[in-house]
């Protein structure tokens, strides 16, 4: 007789890969992939997201092997990051930092941090062995923090070596730590992917597909496996899907569903807002249905531009300073997709050139920058 082990939990892994479904024990086929609607939407939704932080801006000269795009990336996700040079590894790095709190460290008088150490990419993930040895490694690296614009005759050697400039993505509120934009845009995101379920599922409501009231589980997995993909059943003249209780159906679809088109505008209302915290022009949270005045649209759009100007002016002061320490050259400037101004005067309104490490640009480019 064999000798009973116990509860076993299952690989669902290893379920997936041979195509069934670990909730309900079914082949994935028999499953509806359109009910993932939602999340489908918000993965398309975050990455446009990204795309539009990441892009906003362009960076000029920069001194490691990062791109404009890679910089912007660390700040979606992070918030702040701290500029510094590496003296052991002769390189200068862009990384996540903490609060230093030992001696010499602390906050100030306006509760700016006074020295940090920084800290790796990873930290608290996945890395295992190899991320908290790099962990071990910058905790002992100390740096003096920055604020101002270091004039040549106060320049010291041992600022070099031991001096980080903090970046942030906009201008922090009350604490020193500030919200990445992947959080703070997160429930945007998840408002404006509904949106789209709610306009499928008020166009099945007008498929013909109708709900039956069932006496107990055995009937519902009955009728489920006559109509268990709704969608489907909708394409095919399927017109049954289980519902049980004793509510009836006319108490259940008492009312009209909402045009299709009123979820397209709530969505571009949200989308609008989305864009809105990156200061980037949009049609504002209402857009008239009829033709609109071009005076109406600008007021309708708001002042977007002190969103961007916000973020400009700390990307501009971060490099000023920078430049006072290292004298990289450094510069940051609106991308000419949104200012829609011809910087670097190639007669497009795009970033062509790899202009993040200076290629493409010719020395009097490189010179007007620095």
């Amino acid at each position: 007789m064999a000798k009973d082990k116990g509860p076993v939990l299952p690989d669902i892994a290893r379920l997936i890969k041979m195509g069934i479904n670990p909730k309900t024990g079914l082949p994935l086929k028999m499953g509806n992939p359109r009910c993932k609607t939602k999340e489908g939407f918000k993965k398309a939704i975050r990455i446009i997201d990204e795309q539009d932080a990441v892009n906003r801006y362009r960076w000029y000269n920069l001194p490691m092997n990062l791109t404009s795009q890679e910089v912007e990336r660390m700040l979606y996700y992070r918030g702040q990051l701290a500029f510094f040079y590496f003296k052991d590894l002769d390189e200068f790095y862009f990384m996540p930092y903490a609060l230093e709190g030992g001696k010499g460290g602390g906050l100030d008088f306006y509760g700016r941090y006074r020295q940090i150490h920084p800290i790796p990419w990873n930290s608290g993930g996945s890395e295992g062995k190899q991320s908290k040895q790099q962990e071990a490694l910058l905790s002992t690296y100390k740096l003096n923090v920055k604020y101002g614009i270091i004039l040549p005759e106060e320049l010291e050697e041992k600022d070099l070596y031991e001096s980080a400039v903090l970046l942030k993505d906009y201008t922090r509120q009350l604490g020193e730590e500030i919200l990445p934009r992947v959080n703070i845009n997160e429930e945007i995101i998840d408002l404006e992917a509904e949106c789209m379920p709610y306009m499928r599922t008020a166009l099945l409501m007008g498929t013909g597909v109708r709900g039956v009231r069932v006496n107990d589980t055995d009937q519902e997995e009955s009728v489920y496996e006559g109509s268990r993909n709704m969608a489907q059943s909708a394409l095919e003249g399927n017109p049954y899907i289980p519902i049980t209780g004793t509510i009836e159906f006319q108490e259940m679809t008492n009312g009209s569903p909402n045009k299709s088109e009123d979820y397209l505008i709530a969505m571009q209302a949200i989308d609008n807002l989305r864009l809105s915290t990156y200061g980037i022009d949009n049609g504002g949270l209402f857009e008239k249905k009829a033709h609109m005045l071009e005076s109406e649209a600008e007021m309708n759009g708001g002042p977007v531009g002190l969103v961007l100007q916000d973020g400009l002016s700390i990307r501009q002061e971060f490099c000023n300073i920078v430049n006072s320490i290292w004298g990289l050259g450094i510069w940051c400037e609106p991308s000419e997709n949104i200012s829609q101004v011809d910087i670097n005067g190639d007669g497009t309104l795009y970033d062509r050139d790899d202009t993040s490490s200076g290629v493409g640009m010719d020395e009097s480019e490189v010179e007007e920058n620095e």
